[in-house]
């Protein structure tokens, strides 16, 4: 994200984008697809970019006269336009998965009471792609949001990928954690078939931090608290032994995967309970979106690693 100076110039640190004037026009289109039923201001979107006016008026015209957004002509502010209806159906089209992702993630919602999302990877980190129901971080998983693909999150969609994939996973976060008990995790999701990660005070920390950020969590200012947070989560996956008995275990997310031709993880989908849960409970749950996730993989013509 740009910063800007005294004399209301843009400025940057080097060498943190290879191209910041179309990381500006990025960020107008994701700040006004963050709050869509919002009418933004020249002012708004140039004091939540960090631009100044001047740049900021010039990116906003360019994307006006290519109708990706509409100026109001009576108070002079801005919102999405229909360009990018086009944009989004041909988006669909090339992502078939993300709209029998959002067909699940509603049935998941209605059926279990609980807020369910699907996410897809792209580079080092996961992209919200489908949202249904509610819950107490919903801000932290709407759709378009960016979260970092380091440990605990993602776990599904490098347990089953090759070593120096899961290397690389390891290695994300600021204070690496044991590699022991991330084999572990990755183990137990395998096993399993999903993910079941613990609800924890640290982890309630982080997904209040990105439910509460306007911006981009993986942005140059921001990426260090947040990686910061990541680091205390450590070990979050449940292991099959820390389920047994009859005693309830507070549960953030249960995540299974989507398989593409080539046996790979091509999507999640998760559920957030957010509450204690029985093994019962976690394991009729897990079913549940297994079967999801089964639906969709043979959907887009998929299957399970070997």
């Amino acid at each position: 994200m740009a910063a800007v100076d005294g004399g209301g110039t843009d400025t940057a640190s080097p060498g943190t984008s290879p191209s910041p004037p179309t990381d500006r026009v990025v960020g107008v289109l994701e700040l006004l697809a963050s709050r869509p039923a919002h009418a933004f201001s020249l002012s708004d979107i140039a004091r939540a970019l960090g631009m100044s006016k001047a740049t900021c008026h010039a990116v906003t015209a360019s994307l006006a006269n290519a109708d990706y957004l509409i100026r109001n002509p009576v108070d002079k502010t801005f919102t999405l336009g229909p360009a990018l209806v086009a944009t989004g159906r041909a988006a669909e089209l090339s992502y078939p998965a993300v709209h029998l992702a959002q067909a699940e993630a509603v049935a998941l919602a209605e059926e279990l009471g609980m807020q369910a999302t699907a996410a897809i990877r792209s580079e080092g980190h996961l992209v919200i792609v489908a949202h249904a129901g509610s819950g107490p971080d919903a801000g932290a998983v709407r759709i378009g949001r960016r979260i970092p693909l380091a440990p605990p999150f993602g776990g599904v969609f490098v347990a089953w990928a090759p070593d120096e994939v899961i290397d690389d996973w390891a290695s994300r976060t600021e204070r690496p954690a044991p590699r022991g008990p991330l084999l572990a995790s990755l183990g137990a999701i395998r096993e399993r078939g999903y993910s079941v990660e613990r609800l924890t005070p640290a982890g309630v920390r982080l997904r209040h931090a990105l439910a509460e950020l306007s911006d981009d969590p993986l942005a140059e200012d921001l990426q260090p608290m947040v990686m910061a947070l990541l680091a205390e989560l450590r070990q979050a996956e449940y292991l099959p032994g820390d389920l047994a008995g009859s005693g309830r275990h507070p549960v953030s997310a249960l995540s299974a995967p989507v398989f593409d031709a080539h046996g790979g993880t091509q999507m999640n989908l998760s559920v957030q309970p957010h509450r204690e849960m029985t093994a019962r409970e976690i394991d009729r749950v897990g079913r549940r979106l297994l079967k999801a996730c089964t639906r969709v993989t043979t959907a887009v013509g998929g299957k399970p690693p070997a």
